[in-house]
C-alpha cells in the first residue's frame, strides 16, 4: 500500500519556477551570441578581393579594409589601409579555404588571413614585436571582389 504525502504549498511552484528560469537565461545566452554577417550566396572568390574589417581586438580597425590580390598566384599581396603592401606566402588552398601568410623579414612579426571561399567570410590575425611594442591583434569580416 503506498503512501501518499501531502503537498508542501512552498514547492508546488518550485518545477515551473526553474523551468522558467531556464528558458530565460537560454533565451538570453541566444541573444548574447551576434549572429555572424555573412557575404550572401553571390559571393564568388576571385584572384582580388577586399575585405572588410568587422569585428576586432583593436576596435578602431573596424570598419577599415585590407586589399588581397594575385589569390590565384603562387605569391598573393595585400594591401592594408595605413598603405603598407606585403608580398605573402600562400600557405593552404582547398575548395573550401585559402590561408596566406607573410612573416616580416626584419621583425619576424606575421598576418596569416584564411579565406573561406564559399562564403566570403575571412579571419585575419597578426602578432609580432617592435622596437616599442609587442602587439596582437584578431579580427573578422567579409570579402567582397575587386
Amino acid at each position: 500500500m503506498a503512501t501518499r504525502r501531502a503537498s508542501d504549498p512552498r514547492r508546488r511552484g518550485r518545477p515551473a519556477a526553474a523551468a522558467r528560469g531556464l528558458f530565460f537565461l537560454a533565451a538570453l545566452f541566444v541573444a548574447a551570441r551576434p549572429a555572424p554577417a555573412f557575404a550572401g550566396p553571390a559571393f564568388r572568390m576571385a584572384d582580388a578581393l577586399v575585405c572588410t574589417i568587422e569585428a576586432s581586438t583593436a576596435p578602431g580597425d573596424i570598419g577599415k579594409k585590407i586589399t588581397l590580390s594575385g589569390l590565384t598566384t603562387e605569391a598573393p599581396k595585400a594591401v592594408f589601409e595605413n598603405h603598407i603592401r606585403s608580398a605573402m606566402v600562400k600557405l593552404f588552398e582547398s575548395d573550401a579555404t585559402l590561408v596566406i601568410q607573410l612573416v616580416a623579414t626584419v621583425s619576424g612579426s606575421v598576418d596569416t588571413i584564411v579565406i573561406d571561399t564559399r562564403s566570403g567570410r575571412f579571419a585575419h590575425t597578426a602578432a609580432g614585436s617592435f622596437p616599442a611594442e609587442l602587439h596582437a591583434v584578431a579580427e573578422t569580416g567579409t570579402c567582397r571582389p575587386e
